[in-house]
C-alpha cells in the first residue's frame, strides 16, 4: 500500500522542479491558511502537487531552465514590473488626451523580436498588451502583429524600438 502510493507520488513528481514548485506552493498554502491541523496538511499536499503536475509544465526541459532563471532573478523582475508600470502610466495619458482630441491615427504594424526563447517572445506580446493603446494581435516566429491606437511610424524597425526596446533587453537578459 505505501509503497503503491510512493510510485504515484513519484510518478506525479518527475522531476526536482516540480518538487521544487511543489514545495513552494506547499509552504505558501502553509503561511496563508495558518493552519497545521492534519485535513489542512493533507489539503494543501494534494493541492500542491497537482499544482506542480498541471502548472509545472514550463519547468521542464531547456524551457524550464530559462523559466527557472526567471525566478532567481528578482531585481531583474522588479525592475521589468517597474519599466512596465511607467511606461503604463505614461501610455495612459497619452490615450487619453489623444481619445479626447480626437487626434489618433490606428493601425496594424508588426515588429520583429530578437528574443529566441518562445516564453520570452509571448512574455513580451503580453506585456505589449498591457501597456495601453497596443494590443498584440498575432504572434508568427519572430513577428509580432500589433494594434496601434496611435501610429507614430509604420516602419516595423523604428515601431518597435518604441514599443518594445527597454522590455526586450530586461527580457533577454532575463531568458537568455
Amino acid at each position: 500500500m505505501v509503497f503503491e502510493c510512493y510510485n504515484k507520488i513519484r510518478y506525479y513528481i518527475r522531476d526536482k522542479h516540480c518538487a521544487g514548485l511543489a514545495l513552494g506552493c506547499f509552504v505558501f498554502w502553509l503561511a496563508l491558511a495558518r493552519d497545521i491541523s492534519t485535513g489542512s496538511l493533507i489539503a494543501a499536499a494534494v493541492m500542491s502537487l497537482t499544482a506542480a503536475q498541471f502548472a509545472g509544465r514550463p519547468f521542464r526541459g531547456a524551457q524550464g531552465e530559462r523559466f527557472g532563471r526567471l525566478l532567481l532573478r528578482p531585481d531583474l523582475l522588479a525592475l521589468l514590473t517597474a519599466l512596465l508600470m511607467v511606461q503604463s502610466y505614461m501610455a495612459a495619458f497619452a490615450f487619453i488626451a489623444r481619445m479626447l482630441s480626437g487626434r489618433y491615427q490606428p493601425g496594424v504594424v508588426r515588429i520583429r523580436t530578437r528574443l529566441e526563447s518562445p516564453l520570452g517572445r509571448a512574455m513580451l506580446a503580453n506585456m505589449i498588451s498591457l501597456v495601453p493603446g497596443t494590443l498584440s494581435l498575432w504572434m508568427e516566429d519572430r513577428n509580432i502583429y500589433v494594434h496601434w491606437f496611435n501610429i507614430k511610424t509604420t516602419h516595423g524597425t523604428r515601431a518597435g524600438d518604441l514599443m518594445k526596446r527597454p522590455i526586450e533587453r530586461l527580457l533577454a537578459r532575463l531568458l537568455g
